[in-house]
């Protein structure tokens, strides 16, 4: 019985204590304060007394001053305690208000505030105008991301309309033509429909080419980076030359990919706004990672400023594709000096399994394909 009751007292002993271990730290500051006062004062008071040999009215005294003491201490360290914990309470306010998707608000200085609490309370609206910052900066991206989008469907519809469906028109005359005359052909109408039938299909290769070129797919990066040499001269009248060091190899799914992406938009990015006459582009193996450069011989530009118009978008999607496969970019220009962007990438990406069949990234390939619509 006693063991029970021995447990049971330490077992509400040990309940007491997390208890008061629990409480907020105002209260824990406002019983301790009180505890040092009163101690002082039962302390102070009986030993006054029996100095003086008046112990007559010793238990009345001690309780007197004991309960004043008390209640001055309580009174005045509520005071303090509650001026001095009024920016915590901001701050806990501006969080909540935070953790409800109000990244406007912020903590407010308020007066007999410590120093310590004033610097958290700067740094805590740092950090939200930064937030609010980023916000902009993300919702200014989305849509310059979706005018990308509708610029692109723009080109291609205006591509097949303009081109494609024009020659497909030029053969239905032809194929008109040819009913009228009864089905009968000459060898000039055949060459006519031969004619205009592959430019049709070369028309709609190269539309898929840039969407999504089967190279890739087929032969891996190096072939595809070559090829894309090839367009850019085609398309914009840009010599590209290509060279590839170390031993030619294939990639992760995502990581050619990524790569492939990488060069595509910092070739465009050259055609359409450095004013370059060449661009050169190395590709190189080594047995731990795989190093792309786009080196141009354009403007540049400063890169302590604000991208130049119209490139921006395409400098943040190079960033984000390099940081998808655990690549490490950089960029280096200065105006009248052209423009470097180098790329750095380990061969097995992070969070990706080796396989043999080179399927191991299909998430990950998949994810940025998705991006890519």
């Amino acid at each position: 019985m006693q063991l029970t009751t021995g447990s049971r007292l330490r077992a509400w002993g040990a309940s007491s204590g997390r208890r008061l271990l629990g409480l907020p730290i105002f209260y824990k500051v406002l019983i301790a304060n009180s505890l040092i006062v009163v101690g002082g004062a039962v302390v102070g008071t009986t030993l006054t007394l029996l100095s003086t040999g008046n112990t007559e009215h010793l238990p009345a005294l001690v309780t007197l001053f004991a309960s004043t003491g008390t209640l001055l201490s309580v009174v005045i360290n509520w005071v303090v305690l509650r001026a001095a914990f009024r920016p915590i309470a901001a701050l806990e306010k501006a969080a909540d208000q935070v953790r409800r998707g109000n990244f406007h608000v912020r903590a407010p200085t308020v007066l007999f505030s410590d120093p310590n609490l004033d610097a958290l309370t700067a740094t805590f609206n740092a950090m939200l105008d930064t937030v609010v910052l980023y916000q902009n900066r993300l919702r200014e991206l989305s849509l310059r991301v979706l005018s990308a989008q509708e610029e692109e469907r723009r080109r291609i519809a205006r591509e097949l309309h303009d081109d494609t469906a024009q020659r497909l028109t030029a053969q239905l005359i032809w194929l008109k033509t040819l009913e009228d005359r009864g089905g009968v052909a000459d060898q000039h109408v055949l060459g006519e429909l031969i004619r205009q039938t592959a430019s049709a299909l070369e028309s709609i290769r190269a539309i898929a080419q840039e969407l999504r070129p089967p190279v890739l797919d087929d032969l891996g990066l190096s072939a595809a980076i070559e090829g894309l040499a090839a367009q850019q001269r085609q398309r914009f009248g840009l010599p590209v030359s290509v060279t590839v060091r170390g031993q030619r190899r294939r990639l992760d799914p995502a990581l050619e990919l990524a790569l492939y992406r990488i060069a595509q938009e910092a070739l465009t990015n050259v055609a359409k706004h450095a004013q370059a006459n060449q661009a050169q582009v190395v590709l190189s193996f080594d047995d731990q990672a795989v190093t792309l450069e786009i080196r141009d011989d354009g403007c540049g530009f400063d890169t302590s400023q604000p991208p130049p118009h119209g490139s921006g978008l395409g400098l943040f999607s190079m960033r984000e594709r390099a940081q998808l496969v655990g690549a490490e970019l950089s960029l280096v220009s200065r105006p009248g000096h052209g423009t470097l962007v180098h790329v750095t990438a380990p061969l097995k990406p992070p969070n990706l399994v080796a396989s043999h069949d080179h399927t191991e990234a299909a998430p990950l390939a998949a994810h940025i394909r998705e991006s890519e619509r």
